[in-house]
């Protein structure tokens, strides 16, 4: 390999009374931001659980950007396990000395995104590329955007929805936590334009995986990134997206977003924040964290 792997793998899910976890989505290492997260130590400290989101690296999943990947997780410290982005695998390659080099979106053909999927597996040393874990607070999922022959981005294959489909059965009367890099589409899309009008940004379940998730009594979470929301977006409230299912948007950790439905296109802004889950045995909240304030910014609760 000619990239080093991270230095601290991955770790299973804390089990304890309460849980705390903390999305990282869009960080697109190496950026500043980092460095302010980083410096929000006594914030971090509290986490019990980190999920690197999904597009931690800058551009294309490039050596030199995994390696700041690579310090970023060694400084954190935290346990954690990582999703798979879009820009882990999507994009074609360029040089950063080429003038090209995050200017040019390029769809990569299928055997080198194949090869970055398997770049990612490697990096974090996990077996697959989605998981799941138990524990008092619920049943937690985490899911990666994976098919190599779709132009449409976010998309999971057919193996990982069987799996899924599994997932949502073994979950049961429990609570359900579901990680993934993109937002939810059941019946109806997000209320922005995500760069085109016909492109969803969302991950679109349909059939009798979209029924069982809709028919659960127990509130199912859908935590997602990807589409770079600032805490302001009318979207970022938690709301219902069809039955007891909740989309839960996470802001980008970078400070490149949108704050307004008229924003088709992300823009820089003072930041990054974070929105962590605090999970008991009665319910969940999702609190919004200004790490350049070191302060929180707002708190919203559902009981289960």
């Amino acid at each position: 390999m000619s990239f080093q792997p991270v230095s601290i793998p991955p770790s299973p899910l804390p089990q304890g009374e309460t849980l705390s976890i903390l999305p990282f989505s869009d960080l697109h290492l190496p950026k500043p931001s980092a460095q302010t997260i980083l410096d929000n130590r006594a914030f971090l400290d509290r986490m019990d659980f980190v999920v690197l989101l999904g597009d931690m690296v800058g551009c294309y999943a490039t050596d030199r950007e995994y390696g700041a990947v690579r310090e970023f997780v060694a400084s954190l410290n935290r346990p954690y396990t990582p999703v798979c982005g879009n820009h882990e695998w999507y994009f074609e390659e360029f040089a950063e000395d080429s003038g090209l080099y995050g200017e040019v979106w390029a769809q990569a053909s299928n055997a080198e995104q194949r090869a970055a999927l398997e770049k990612f597996r490697l990096f974090y040393g996990v077996k697959e590329l989605w998981r799941s874990f138990e524990s008092p607070q619920g049943h937690f999922v985490f899911l990666s955007l994976d098919v190599v022959e779709s132009q449409k981005q976010e998309v999971l294959s057919a193996a990982q929805l069987a799996w899924l489909a599994r997932e949502v059965e073994r979950a049961g009367e429990k609570p359900l936590f579901l990680f993934c890099h993109a937002p939810l589409m059941l019946r109806k899309r997000l209320e922005m334009t995500y760069y085109e009008e016909e492109r969803s940004g969302c991950v679109e379940l349909t059939g009798e995986l979209r029924a069982a998730l809709e028919w659960r009594a127990a509130p199912s979470f859908w935590v997602s990134g990807h589409v770079h929301l600032h805490p302001d977006h009318a979207l970022f409230p938690p709301y219902r997206c069809g039955g007891n299912v909740w989309q839960i948007h996470c802001p980008d950790s970078w400070g490149f977003g949108r704050w307004k439905r008229e924003h088709i296109i992300p823009a820089f802004y003072d930041g990054p924040f974070s929105r962590h889950l605090e999970i008991d045995a009665a319910g969940v909240w999702f609190v919004t964290h200004d790490h350049r304030n070191q302060s929180e910014r707002e708190r919203f609760r559902v009981d289960f």
